[in-house]
């Protein structure tokens, strides 16, 4: 098969960790004798490229972190340039099947371009709410602002570039056909909040290189240390501040001995100096290390020097791929369960859960896995298991290289529009 995905965001030019997974299905479809290409944007870059397989080529919606209201003047110009260049990647590289995966930040045209020269032939694997969240200049226009006097101003300004995103909807009205969904939770949400038929969706679940992270000895540390970790990106909605109030809590406690936590990731520059400076103040230097972002190459071998992996995140988790790589690697998970979280995580099974911010919860778990080296071993045996048998990459590659192939096979195989 000859693959376009498209992808608002591809490494190494990233923003968390389902760009990653588009890569790697990538390389792993070329590695099976398919051939790929990848549309994406120019985040990262300081004008369109093309690098091999990848066009960089696509003006995101907004700055990742700041969002400008006077880049609306250029909106439409970007949109049609965004349609123009869809459709020479297209047309150039012919593929059998375009496969739409990240969206956020990209004008939902994108896609719909493709649904138009290539009817039937456009896949989805979806990871995220993008499908039906405010895209950001709505999100912008309809936010409050600070002060009575900005927010008036703001209602009576607001109306014309909504007016204008309101007419970019209408027209781009995507059919959604073939639907592959990261969990059940995502699953749901499309059918209520998007109103795609339950007959266009399906689960498929990402999954991990369980032979690169599998579990490694332990026996050199002491049985009742805690090296807790967290990686992914570092923003408010990952809910990081939770573990930093938990350590908090539990040094007034006297009970952080034999516990630290080292942080792997970046994001919005903000939440990173909220961090420091609560690290600061409550005088967590010692055992706490913000590490910033290292490369996923080396995140497997990362990984060896810790035991606890905790996952705050408060926001609507699709499936996190960080906690699936955690539990591949014999890490035992302390997490919260929203969004698809649950349907990996499970209460005394494959780890430990506590509610969203509830940093006082969070340390009771901590302090339970710190008395009980066998309870947290057996939670991590568990969780090791549970990927192995549902979440492997080998499984996940087959499943989605079995979709693609069904679909081409439903469809004429015709020249592109």
């Amino acid at each position: 098969m000859r693959i376009l995905l498209i992808s608002s965001y591809y490494p190494p030019h990233f923003i968390g960790g389902w760009e990653q997974m588009v890569r790697d299905c990538s390389e792993i479809f070329i590695e099976r004798g398919h051939e790929t290409h990848i549309l994406t944007s120019t985040h990262g870059v300081e004008k369109q490229v093309v690098e091999g397989n990848v066009s960089r080529v696509l003006h995101p919606d907004s700055d990742v972190f700041h969002y400008d209201p006077l880049r609306e003047i250029n909106h439409k110009r970007m949109l049609e340039e965004n349609l123009q260049n869809t459709e020479k990647v297209i047309k150039e590289f012919k593929p059998d099947i375009v496969f739409v995966h990240l969206m956020y930040n990209m004008s939902k045209g994108v896609p719909w371009i493709a649904e138009q020269l290539m009817p039937g032939r456009v896949a989805y694997w979806i990871a995220n709410d993008w499908p039906y969240a405010p895209d950001p200049h709505t999100a912008y226009w309809l936010d409050r602002a600070g002060n009575p006097i900005k927010q008036a101003l703001k209602s009576i300004v607001g109306q014309i570039p909504l007016a204008a995103i309101k007419k970019e909807h209408d027209r781009f009205k995507l059919r959604f056909k073939h639907v592959m969904c990261v969990s059940q939770a995502v699953l749901n949400s499309l059918n209520v909040e998007a109103g795609i038929p339950l007959d266009s969706l399906e689960v498929l679940n990402n999954g991990v290189e369980t032979e690169l992270f599998k579990p490694t000895d332990q026996s050199n540390y002491p049985a009742d240390q805690l090296r807790l970790f967290y990686a992914g990106s570092v923003n408010t909605h990952k809910g990081i501040h939770t573990i930093l109030e938990a350590m908090h809590y539990l040094d007034e406690q006297n009970n952080l001995n034999q516990i630290t936590l080292t942080v792997v990731g970046d994001g919005h520059p903000d939440y990173a100096v909220r961090l420091k400076k609560y690290i600061k103040e409550h005088k967590l230097e010692q055992v706490v290390t913000l590490a910033g972002r290292v490369p996923r190459s080396q995140m497997h071998e990362i990984m060896r020097d810790f035991n606890v992996l905790v996952f705050p995140s408060i926001w609507e988790e699709p499936l996190a791929r960080m906690m699936q790589e955690g539990m591949s690697a014999g890490l035992t998970v302390v997490g919260t369960l929203t969004g698809g979280s649950g349907e990996l995580l499970v209460e005394g099974e494959t780890g430990l859960t506590f509610d969203k911010e509830n940093f006082v919860q969070l340390s009771e778990r901590l302090l339970e896995l710190q008395a009980d080296p066998e309870l947290r071993q057996r939670l991590a045996d568990n969780g090791r298991a549970e990927i192995l048998k549902r979440f492997s990459m080998e499984r996940m590659m087959d499943k989605m290289e079995s979709n693609l192939e069904e679909i081409l096979a439903n469809q004429p195989v015709s020249a592109v529009k």
